[in-house]
């Protein structure tokens, strides 16, 4: 049985954080794969301080990394909270146990240190923290 993988700061902070988690999925188990992502991630935007999830699929069938969900949450600490849920526990291990998955998780938590985006006159000015 997996262990579901939990990411955890040193300190939970009450700033903005994003979780990233790439995932290693066989392509022919795609489909397998995403209606279990769906249901995971729909408990974790019932909870509070979630702000947004996508998650992007490689359009390289042998990519290592085939899915990449990236989420947004108001605190590190609303993420620990939701992801002690025990609903959200449960559903990731249907995820990660799944006898049709071959599939690794690897979660991580980032914090923005440069924001890059164009300005109306066409330059970038980068903004770090």
């Amino acid at each position: 049985m997996n262990e579901v993988p939990i990411t955890r700061t040193e300190t939970p902070v009450d700033e903005p954080i994003t979780m990233i988690n790439a995932f290693t999925v066989p392509v022919e188990e795609s489909e397998t794969f995403l209606p279990l992502w769906m249901e995971n991630a729909e408990i974790m935007a019932r909870q509070p301080g979630f702000v947004r999830a996508r998650l992007h699929r490689s359009m390289i069938d042998d990519a290592e990394l085939r899915f990449v969900n990236v989420a947004h949450w108001e605190s590190g600490r609303q993420l620990e909270e939701a992801l002690g849920r025990p609903e959200w526990q449960e559903s990731a291990q249907r995820l990660l146990n799944d006898p049709g998955l071959h599939i690794t998780a690897r979660p991580s938590i980032y914090e923005v240190i440069v924001d890059l985006q164009p300005s109306r006159d066409g330059s970038t000015t980068p903004v770090t923290s």
